[in-house]
């Protein structure tokens, strides 16, 4: 059988997009024919995909067409296997307020969250500190802080100019904790601790700028909650296969910050990370999601 690992895009995380492409087709030539297809846009990922004659497509991308469930939607009309989540939880998962209006509609724990379009909105604002972000971006991009009202308007000034609507949401205080799903089951809980500052693009992709301890020093019965917390959020959107879950804990309550449907899959990725705690390398990873989608 063979899997075609599609990559690249045109999003601004185009460039971890082609690390975790050739990681996965590394992955996957001891088990089978693979080839890994770097492209540029959503017509470029079709075209060479169905000139692959591949059995099975390993997605690949981050962000934009390759995360939102447009390459998704294009495959279920064509009838191409694909690994991963589908069109709708794609979509859904990739629209942070979508998502966290799913979340709280269903008691799952999520800071107090706004979607704004204009400055107008960002008045009506009343929790304050505030994390201000893109409310379609990944890999932390464009993420900002405001302690005031004052602060917040130059930042969204700036952030609603390029991308038009932004999430705010109440900034939480607490350990930064990660949950790989794998086929509905939780993996080990991870703690993200960056060296300065918040876990943003520079400290996740900077080498040796965060420390992450898996499984997390939590106890028994906190991990177990944000353990059961990730997995109602995974199935709230309907995720199949596998996803993460992002988290703070805050007060001994994980509070659900994203579900990101396309996890990085290198190596050293929080993912494989807490796939090799449960005893999974990262070759048998990439065999399952792969024998998952077929």
């Amino acid at each position: 059988m063979k899997v075609a690992v599609i990559c690249g895009g045109n999003s601004s995380e185009r460039e971890v997009s082609i690390i975790t492409g050739n990681a996965v087709y590394n992955g996957l030539l001891k088990n089978f024919e693979a080839e890994c297809i770097v492209c540029d846009t959503a017509k470029d990922c079709i075209n060479k995909v169905l000139k692959s004659n591949a059995s099975v497509v390993f997605v690949a991308l981050h962000g934009g067409f390759g995360e939102n469930g447009q390459i998704q939607a294009t495959f279920e009309s064509l009838g191409i296997k694909y690994t991963g989540c589908s069109f709708s939880e794609s979509n859904i998962a990739m629209n942070k307020f979508a998502t966290k209006s799913i979340l709280k509609s269903m008691n799952i724990p999520t800071s107090p969250f706004k979607l704004v379009r204009s400055l107008e909105e960002l008045q009506q604002v009343d929790f304050y500190p505030i994390c201000l972000k893109p409310n379609a971006e990944g890999s932390s991009v464009d993420v900002n802080f405001a302690d005031t009202r004052e602060q917040a308007t130059t930042i969204a000034e700036k952030l609603l100019n390029k991308y038009g609507e932004i999430l705010v949401e109440k900034k939480l205080n607490g350990k930064e904790l990660t949950v790989g799903i794998l086929f509905g089951k939780p993996l080990e809980v991870i703690e993200i601790r960056p060296k300065k500052g918040f876990y943003d693009y520079k400290n996740k992709y900077t080498q040796g700028a965060t420390d992450y301890i898996v499984p997390a020093p939590l106890p028994e019965n906190i991990t177990n909650l944000t353990k059961q917390i990730a997995k109602r959020a995974f199935y709230a959107i309907g995720c199949k296969g596998y996803a993460r879950v992002d988290m703070i804990l805050e007060g001994n309550v994980p509070y659900v910050l994203e579900i990101n449907t396309i996890p990085g899959m290198t190596p050293t990725s929080l993912l494989p990370k807490a796939a090799q705690a449960s005893g999974i390398t990262f070759e048998e990873l990439v065999k399952l999601i792969v024998e998952g989608a077929c």
